[in-house]
Order: structure tokens, then C-alpha cells, then sequence
């Protein structure tokens, strides 16, 4: 019996065993399931070659064989491995830059800040924002309607990396103030006309003081006011209609006037003659009755002289 084993034994160590190896991919790895190459495999190792697999099909030998042959096919395998095998890709680091280059409204440039302002008096305004990084994304509004007052606006910028920052844009619309100063101006309701801001001449009588002046302003935001529309004397006069508009402007509106001279009371002749007696004989008897005054005054006087000199006398003959 033992004769018998060792016999088999003998005949299984000169019996030559078929091995088969698996295949090695393009990229220098051993596909875990090909030993011959075909359709499918080493497909994510960047497929096969049939010298890949006739390489690995002589790897066939005896017991004693196989053991050499499979150290020759895995240096075989080694070798086409450091032939095949691609580089290493380097990882790309991508941008955290969220930041702004340049910001424009209406083609003018602003100061970048977190909280930018601008001023203007449109209605509308179209923006232009520009990042530092051109792989950045921008987010906001070109065009905008403006209202009077502060109008905000906001400005998002996403990095490549996915980093975010926010700005904040005001731009305040300031209100254009008018500069309109027209007017028209009324007299009696009759619409005056100037020339070169001066009127016709308006003749009034004497008796007049002023003028009846009313007025109708072309902008309501202007303002009027009137001025030497008082106590008009005969002869010359100006009155003086001052407009200011919105934005403080000034125009002034000279009204021409001749208020008529006052008339001479004239007497007819006979009145005049009339009146002249009257006067004389007023004075003659003003004159008249003057006369007994001065009569006695004289008389009192005369009397006074004589009383002097009788007194005097009597003291001489005492």
C-alpha cells in the first residue's frame, strides 16, 4: 500500500499543472477577474492588451516550474506596471477670492466698501461691477428706476470655491430744483405784456392809490411778490413784480405807471370880482372897527401927559 501512495505521489510531482493568472490592466494593476483579455475588462484601469494575456498564459508549467514561472510573470508584471502607469493628476486648488475689481454707475467709477453711497439727480441708472477673480460669479441688477430719496442696492459675489460676500450700494436721487421764473401778470384782469421784462405805461387818474394786480405763476413751487403798489404819487411811478423760482433764481417784472397830475380849481371872472369886494369890504370894516381903539388909546394917553405935568406943578408951589 505504501508502495502504491508513493507511487501516485511520483506521479503527481512530474504531472504538469495548468495555472492561469489573471491578466495585468493597462495602468499597471492586476485585473481581479480577467486571466485572458477581452471585452469589459480593466475597464476603469484603462483596458487590456493581448500581450497582457499571453503573457499571463505562459505562465503554464509543471509544479516546480510554476513557482519559477509565476516570480518570472510577476516581474513581468512589475515591468509593464512601472512602463504604464500614468502620473499622478495634482489637485487643483480653487479660488476663495469673493471680492470686488471695479463698480461703475453711469460710467463713473465709485470707491469699493462694503457700504458704498453715490449721489445723482437721473431717473435711472445702470450699473457695471467687474470682480477681482474672473472665475467668480456676480450676482445683481444693471438697470435701475430710481425714486427720490435713497434707493439700495445689493451686490453678491460667489468665489469659485464657493465663498460669499455681499455689498450694500446706495445711490441717492436728489430732486432738480426749477429755475422757472415766468409769470403773468394782470391789471384790472387785463393781462399786461412786457418787453424785456418792462410794461407799456399804464396811466391812472389822479384820485387812483394803486393798482388792482393779480397774477398767475407758470411753476407753483416759484414764488411772487409785489412792491411799490402803495400810496402812488401824481407823475412817475414803478411797481415792481419779483419772481423766484425753485431753485432761488430771481427775475424781476417792472410795471410802468403815470398817475395823472391834480387838477387847478379855476374861478370864473365874475365869481372873482365877487370874491375881491367881499374881501375889501371885510377889511374896511376890519378897519373900522380898528378905530375907536385907537381913538381911545390916544385919548388915555393925552391924559396921562396932562396928569404928569398938573402933578408936577403942584409940587412946585408947595
Amino acid at each position: 500500500m505504501k508502495r502504491f501512495i508513493g507511487i501516485f505521489l511520483a506521479i503527481l510531482m512530474f504531472t504538469p499543472t495548468v495555472v492561469e493568472a489573471n491578466i495585468v490592466c493597462n495602468d499597471g494593476t492586476v485585473s481581479p477577474s480577467c486571466s485572458t483579455c477581452r471585452k469589459g475588462c480593466c475597464s476603469r484601469h484603462g483596458g487590456c492588451s493581448s500581450s497582457s494575456s499571453s503573457s499571463s498564459g505562459s505562465s503554464s508549467s509543471s509544479h516546480n516550474s510554476s513557482s519559477s514561472g509565476g516570480s518570472s510573470s510577476s516581474s513581468s508584471s512589475s515591468s509593464s506596471g512601472s512602463t504604464n502607469k500614468k502620473p499622478a493628476t495634482p489637485e487643483v486648488v480653487k479660488s476663495s477670492d469673493a471680492t470686488l475689481k471695479k463698480v461703475t454707475v453711469d460710467d463713473t467709477e465709485i470707491t469699493i466698501s462694503d457700504n458704498m453711497t453715490y449721489t445723482t439727480t437721473n431717473e435711472k441708472v445702470i450699473l457695471e461691477v467687474v470682480a477681482n477673480d474672473a472665475k467668480a460669479v456676480v450676482n445683481y441688477v444693471k438697470d435701475h428706476d430710481l425714486i427720490i430719496g435713497e434707493n439700495g442696492i445689493d451686490i453678491k459675489v460667489i468665489a469659485e470655491n464657493g465663498n460669499v460676500k455681499n455689498y450694500k450700494l446706495t445711490i441717492t436721487r436728489e430732486k432738480i430744483l426749477s429755475n422757472n421764473t415766468n409769470i403773468k401778470i394782470f391789471v384790472k384782469g387785463t393781462e399786461i405784456v412786457f418787453n424785456s421784462f418792462t410794461s407799456d405805461v399804464i396811466n391812472i387818474p389822479n384820485e387812483q392809490e394803486q393798482l388792482d394786480i393779480t397774477y398767475e405763476l407758470e411753476d407753483v413751487n416759484a414764488q411772487a411778490e409785489i412792491m411799490g403798489n402803495e400810496n402812488l404819487q401824481a407823475g412817475h411811478n414803478e411797481i415792481i413784480v419779483k419772481v423766484t423760482a425753485e431753485n432761488g433764481e430771481e427775475q424781476k417784472y417792472t410795471l410802468m405807471v403815470e398817475k395823472e397830475e391834480a387838477k387847478k380849481v379855476e374861478i370864473p371872472e365874475e365869481k372873482e370880482e365877487s370874491v375881491l369886494e367881499n374881501s375889501s369890504n371885510s377889511n374896511n370894516h376890519q378897519n373900522n372897527s380898528d378905530n375907536p381903539i385907537l381913538s381911545v388909546c390916544i385919548i388915555v394917553g393925552l391924559l396921562s401927559i396932562i396928569s404928569y405935568f398938573v402933578i408936577i406943578g403942584l409940587r412946585k408951589n408947595k
